[in-house]
């Protein structure tokens, strides 16, 4: 009878340095992910804030061309300020 080896597992220091560096690779690439998902959520800030910015500014954009119309200029004097023109009597409902 032919006597059977038993086949042991050498140390394999290829298969070491390969499962090293796969751990690293995925433990960059998890790293990176997290990174990107934190610039993608301040990005979605920004852009949400930009968008406030440029609502604001189309209001106060309308609200200076009302101010150059004199028609307007006079509605703010009278219901604002309660001025009245030369010779009109101010009418000023009880509460």
């Amino acid at each position: 009878m032919a006597q059977k080896r038993k086949k042991t597992k050498r140390f394999s220091w290829f298969r070491l340095c390969i499962l090293i560096m796969a751990g690293y690779f995925c433990y960059m690439i998890i790293l990176q992910q997290t990174e990107l998902y934190k610039i993608r959520r301040e990005m979605d800030a920004v852009n949400t804030r930009m968008a406030e910015a440029e609502g604001v500014n189309k209001n106060l954009a309308a609200e200076k061309e009302k101010l150059s119309m004199t028609e307007y200029i006079e509605k703010v004097a009278r219901e604002q300020l309660g001025l009245v023109k030369p010779g009109e009597v101010p009418y000023i409902p009880a509460r």
